[in-house]
């Protein structure tokens, strides 16, 4: 066969928080790697989005960083990279399991024979990953993990390099002020995204407005342009619809979601009793749901721009030659200038082409 699945971790507990490293010791190149934890609540009420019970995930050799990214950001770089979600269930209700997914993608889509990660390249990969169980969902009791990788089996390929993905700045928000992040310069980029996920806010009043610029404003790329706009124009991927399930919303709870602007939230009653449904707007990832005492509601949500991040592109996605190439600048200059009312964190995250 051509493909095949092969499990990296077969599902073990996950019920204490850690860190969890596997040697990665296939000899053939790996198109994807999945990570899955499934938390089982305990309680009915929210703690966070699911996706926040993996806090980082990391791809390494040694010293050398192959992927770093936190559970959020991986879903989100996922979104831009495949214009999709990876799976995830979005259940906050007593004794069900809240299950995400992510997807470390190592080419322009699966199978690239073109991009792949090679472990015969490497001396000692190892693949690392925190978890902690209590972080997401609503207060699981019990959780296991399980990783898989799509590996090229006996299709012959040798794939030219990878794609390397990792957080490259990050700093807390001051009201107003501007923020100068001196960019690496070391490979091509195929895209960067800014991400700031603050409950109540929507991602432009964290980074109200982006500038890029090369050589000390020798080429300017982007001119200090509202993100309000920005988030607009970088929209090449379709909505983000989730659904999202909760009991016991009597009085309003707070409840989470994967889509940050331009959110819109129906809701029905599941039970036959939940004659009382409603939903504030959400901003930042959450939103106050209203329901009847101990009755099951189920909300279908869609937006765009995933846990508060949005994406700069560089090029065609598909063709490597069209990236950015900054090997013959001195300097790449992020700056972003927060909001008036802005807080919380921004995250810088890069998605790069290393050769072998």
């Amino acid at each position: 066969m051509n493909y095949r699945m092969s499990e990296l971790l077969a599902s073990e507990s996950a019920n204490t928080a850690a860190t969890k490293t596997i040697d990665i010791n296939l000899a053939k190149p790996i198109s994807r790697i999945t990570v899955q934890i499934k938390g089982t609540n305990n309680l009915s009420v929210p703690t966070a989005h699911p996706a926040k019970m993996i806090s980082k995930i990391e791809l390494v050799d040694g010293s050398m960083t192959i992927f770093s990214l936190s559970g959020i950001q991986c879903q989100a770089l996922d979104y831009y990279q495949l214009g999709r979600m990876p799976t995830t269930v979005m259940e906050f209700r007593n004794d069900v399991m809240a299950i995400p997914t992510f997807e470390l993608n190592f080419g322009r889509y699966l199978w690239d024979e073109v991009l792949a990660f090679d472990p015969s390249k490497f001396v000692n990969p190892q693949l690392k990953i925190t978890h902690n169980k209590a972080l997401g969902g609503s207060a699981p009791d019990a959780a296991t993990l399980t990783v898989n990788a799509f590996v090229f089996d006996d299709k012959e390929i040798s794939p030219t390099g990878y794609l390397m993905q990792k957080e490259q700045f990050s700093y807390t928000l001051v009201a107003s002020a501007a923020q100068q992040i001196d960019l690496a310069v070391d490979y091509p980029y195929r895209s960067l995204m800014i991400q700031s996920l603050t409950g109540g806010k929507q991602p432009w009043e964290n980074y109200n407005s982006i500038k890029l610029s090369e050589d000390h404003d020798a080429s300017v790329l982007i001119n200090g342009q509202k993100t309000s706009d920005l988030l607009k124009l970088f929209k090449d991927q379709p909505d983000i619809v989730e659904y999202v399930h909760a009991l016991d919303l009597n009085g309003g709870v707070t409840c989470y979601c994967t889509p940050t602007y331009q959110v819109g939230i129906v809701g029905l009653g599941i039970d036959a009793f939940n004659g009382s449904l409603y939903s504030a707007q959400s901003y930042g990832g959450t939103f106050s749901a209203t329901g009847d005492n101990n009755e099951h509601a189920a909300f279908m949500i869609s937006g765009s721009n995933p846990h508060g991040a949005m994406q700069i592109p560089f090029g065609k996605p598909e063709i490597i030659e069209d990236w950015y190439n900054t090997s013959d600048i001195g300097s790449l200059i992020l700056t972003i200038t927060a909001g008036s009312g802005a807080s919380g964190t921004v995250e810088i995250i890069s998605e790069q082409i290393k050769t072998y």
